[in-house]
């Protein structure tokens, strides 16, 4: 399967890595705007611009959710199947191009981070069936978790992960900013921050919730708020009020 690559970013990065590893795959050309690719690679070719006289079978377009409809554009004319890789973009996005599909790997990337591709749900979008089988048979020399999912079904699984990845992530940013301050070491709360994941994946979150805000203690809270900087106490004041208001409506 020949495959074209735009974009230079965190997925995209993987995912050349991902295709280099791969036998069935042969990724014939990575676009980006820099001038050298972000890293070294020694299989897939690399231009500034898409090269539309070379055979391609699928485009993926991975780069930023604003720059894809400017993309599209520059694409119209391309026999290949286009895919943009956004979690929150309509395939509508790609209107200007006559094949055109979604195909999302549900996960967080940075670029010195290694992931299990096997593992990723890849939620896959086409507006036929034969393209749609054709982001599937990409989507397996990849993982084992491919989905065909509607546009607004994945807006819902985004907009889940940003919950349970970006602001997870930022609440326990807030936490290392805590324990630095008071000069303890992070790590005293590593075993309770890997027991709390272990524990939302075997039962549902709502009936594991603790704390001061769910029983009301107030007076505990009040301690809490006093050590705090004024924005770490509006964030514990709004998640406070919405856990009591989850579980005592």
């Amino acid at each position: 399967m020949r495959i074209a690559l735009i974009g230079t970013g965190n997925l995209a990065i993987h995912l050349v890595k991902a295709f280099e590893k791969c036998p069935q795959i042969e990724c014939v050309q990575w676009i980006g705007r820099r001038a050298t690719p972000p890293i070294t690679s020694h299989k897939t070719p690399y231009f500034a611009k898409y090269q539309h006289d070379t055979q391609t079978d699928i485009c993926l377009i991975a780069v930023s959710d604003d720059a894809i409809p400017s993309i599209a554009k520059e694409l119209k004319d391309t026999d290949a199947l286009v895919a943009h890789t956004a979690g929150a973009v309509s395939i509508k996005a790609l209107e200007t191009i006559p094949r055109k599909g979604v195909f999302y790997p549900l996960q967080s990337f940075i670029q010195h981070h290694a992931i299990d591709w096997n593992k990723i749900p890849i939620c896959l979008e086409a507006e036929n069936q034969d393209d749609m089988q054709m982001l599937k048979s990409l989507a397996h020399l990849l993982s084992k978790e491919v989905h065909e999912i509607s546009e607004q079904q994945r807006l819902h699984l985004h907009t889940a992960a940003v919950f349970a990845n970006n602001f997870s992530n930022h609440l326990l940013n807030t936490s290392q900013q805590i324990t630095t301050k008071a000069e303890v070491p992070f790590s005293l709360l590593h075993p309770l921050i890997s027991e709390t994941f272990k524990r939302v994946l075997a039962y549902q979150a709502s009936q594991i919730q603790t704390g001061p805000a769910k029983r009301n203690d107030l007076k505990t809270q009040e301690k809490h708020l006093s050590i705090l900087s004024e924005k770490e106490a509006e964030l514990y004041r709004i998640l406070s009020q919405s856990i009591f208001n989850t579980h005592n409506s």
